[in-house]
């Protein structure tokens, strides 16, 4: 067996699990009883709805309502975006934005 070095022995002994102080466990247990919450304390769900966060909440729900409609329209088939109708008004739409990248008409 190897022998261990002296620091680690040391360093062992001093990490070795060993009860509280009574004075710092009393310290702790004090701590829930000087900082109680008010009585009438709402719940987590109406805080999130408040006048500060409501707008935030209110956009975010329409954001995901937004999404799941567009991918419940595309995927079911409802909207068809393959016509020769909306790829050259995606064209029209990407020629404006990016006059310099060529669009698939300009391909020879």
């Amino acid at each position: 067996m190897m022998e261990r070095d002296p620091f680690e022995q040391e360093l062992q002994r001093a990490m070795a699990p060993r009860p509280a102080p009574a004075d710092l466990r009393r310290r702790i247990g004090r701590i829930p009883l000087e900082h109680r919450r008010p009585a009438g304390a709402a719940p987590f769900w109406r805080r999130w709805l408040d006048a500060v966060s409501a707008p935030w909440a209110v956009s975010m729900t329409a954001a995901l309502a937004s999404l799941a409609i567009g991918f419940w329209l595309g995927f079911s088939g409802l909207v068809e975006t393959t016509s020769t109708a909306s790829a050259s008004a995606d064209e029209a739409l990407v020629s404006l934005v990016f006059p310099s990248v060529p669009t698939m008409g300009d391909v020879e």
